[in-house]
C-alpha cells in the first residue's frame, strides 16, 4: 500500500461522519491516536459547521425522532434515556437535556455518550410563589477558558407585563464540575419559553425586553466575559420581534410582517446591522415559526411551523410543502389531540468534554498515606540496613 502523508489522511477523515470515524479507530494505532486527538476533533467540528454537513434534527415529541438532514431518514436514538420535551439546546454536537426529574444531562447522540451533571442549586422559593415565575437553561462554549457552560436564569414577575421582576443567574462549568452565581440578568425573558439561549460566536442569544421598555431586543450573553450586550435589529417594516435562531452559522430573526405574514431575516456578518437580509416571507402569521436548516441543495429552508408541522419552503418558487421523512408513511404533523413538538438541529461531532470529578473528603488522607509509603520505600532503598538493625 503506498504511503499517504498524515496531513492528507487527516483532511480526508475530517470530512466523514462520526459513525464512520468511530469504526476507523480500529484500523491502526496511528488512526486511533489521530481521531482521538483534540486537534482532529476540533478540525472535524469546524469542517462540519462550515459545510453544514453531518447535521441531524432532533424532534422532541412522543415518540422521540432523530433524523439525518442530508438523507432525511430516521436514525436510531441509541440507548439514551430521553424524556418528552426535555431537549433545551445544543452546542458543538452536545445536547442539553432537562428531564422532569430536574436532573441535568449532557448527551452527544453521534457518539452515544451521556453524562449526568452536578446537581443544580436549589431555586429560591420566591420564584415559585410568583404566578409569572420560570427558569430557563442554555448550553454554550466559552472559548476564552476552553470550557462548556450551562446557564440557568430564574425569573419572577409581579404581572404579565413584567414591569417589575426579580432574577437570579447561575452558571455551571464542566471544567470545574461546579455551579456559581453570576450577575443579575437585566432582561425580561419571554413568558414560558424553553428556547432563550441560542448559541453562536461564544454567546447565548434570545429575544427579550430591557427593563420597562415595551420594545423587544436581541440580547447576547458573552460566556467568556459573562457580560450582556444587544445585537442590532433588522430594518423591517413589521411589528415587533418573534424569536432568534441560528441557521448555517448565521443569526436569524423571525419578524411578524405586514398583513398577517411572517418574515425571516438572516445576519450574514455577525454583529453588523447592515448585513441583515430578508431571507423569506411566510404568507400566514405563525406565533412560533422557526427556520431550522437549508436543504442539501440549498434551494429550500426547513421550517418548524408553530410546533405543529415541519415544512419545506422553496426560496425560488416561494411555495411550501409538508416535510416527509423517508420510510415514514406520515409527516411530522401534529393532530388536534397531540402535544406540540420541539426541534433542535445538532451537528454530528466527536466532542466530549472532560469533567473534573469532585474530590472526596477521604481522598486527601489517602493521598497523604500513599505519599508516606513512597517516602518510606525511598529511604529503605537508600539505607536498607537501617530498617534491619
Amino acid at each position: 500500500m503506498p504511503f499517504i502523508p498524515e496531513e492528507i489522511v487527516r483532511e480526508i477523515l475530517c470530512r466523514l461522519p462520526p459513525k464512520a470515524l468511530l469504526r476507523f479507530r480500529s484500523v491502526s494505532r496511528s488512526w486511533r491516536s489521530l481521531i482521538d486527538s483534540k486537534k482532529f476533533i476540533q478540525l472535524h467540528l469546524q469542517q462540519s459547521l462550515r459545510s453544514s454537513r453531518n447535521l441531524t434534527l432532533l424532534v422532541d415529541s412522543s415518540p422521540f425522532y432523530y433524523v439525518n438532514l442530508d438523507s432525511f431518514k430516521q436514525l436510531q436514538v441509541g440507548d439514551a434515556r430521553i424524556e418528552a420535551f426535555s431537549v433545551t439546546g445544543s452546542c458543538d454536537g452536545l445536547v442539553l437535556l432537562i428531564p422532569t426529574s430536574g436532573d441535568i444531562f449532557l448527551w452527544n447522540p453521534a457518539i452515544r455518550k451521556q453524562l449526568k451533571l452536578a446537581p443544580q442549586p436549589v431555586i429560591p422559593a420566591r420564584f415559585f410563589r410568583s404566578e409569572y415565575g420560570q427558569s430557563a437553561f442554555a448550553l454554550g462554549y466559552d472559548s476564552k477558558h476552553d470550557d462548556y457552560k450551562v446557564v440557568r436564569v430564574s425569573q419572577a414577575a409581579n404581572d404579565i407585563n413584567a414591569d417589575a421582576f426579580t432574577t437570579e443567574t447561575t452558571i455551571y462549568s464542566l471544567k470545574s464540575n461546579s455551579w456559581k452565581k453570576a450577575k443579575d440578568f437585566p432582561y425580561v425573558l419571554p413568558r414560558h419559553t424553553s428556547r432563550w439561549g441560542i448559541y453562536l460566536n461564544g454567546a447565548l442569544h434570545t429575544v427579550a425586553k430591557h427593563g420597562g421598555k415595551p420594545k423587544m431586543v436581541i440580547m447576547a450573553f458573552d460566556l467568556g466575559k459573562e457580560e450582556h450586550s444587544e445585537i442590532p435589529l433588522p430594518e423591517s417594516r413589521g411589528g415587533g420581534l418573534g424569536s432568534v435562531e441560528v441557521m448555517a452559522g448565521c443569526l436569524t430573526a423571525v419578524v411578524p410582517g405586514m398583513k398577517g405574514s411572517t418574515e425571516i431575516w438572516l445576519m450574514k456578518e455577525y454583529g453588523v446591522k447592515q448585513s441583515w437580509m430578508k431571507l423569506l416571507r411566510f404568507d400566514h402569521f405563525s406565533r412560533d415559526l422557526r427556520p431550522l436548516a437549508y436543504s442539501k441543495g440549498g434551494g429550500e429552508v426547513l421550517l418548524n411551523d408553530d410546533g405543529m408541522c415541519l415544512s419545506w419552503y422553496d426560496l425560488k418558487k416561494k411555495t411550501v410543502a409538508i416535510a416527509r421523512v423517508s420510510g415514514f408513511s406520515a409527516s411530522f404533523k401534529a393532530k388536534a389531540d397531540e402535544p406540540f413538538f420541539d426541534t433542535e438541529v445538532v451537528v454530528g461531532s466527536l466532542v466530549w468534554p472532560c469533567v473534573e470529578e469532585p474530590r472526596k473528603h477521604n481522598d486527601s488522607r489517602k493521598d497523604v498515606k500513599e505519599m508516606k509509603m513512597k517516602m518510606k520505600k525511598k529511604r529503605w532503598f537508600a539505607n536498607p540496613f537501617f530498617y534491619l538493625s
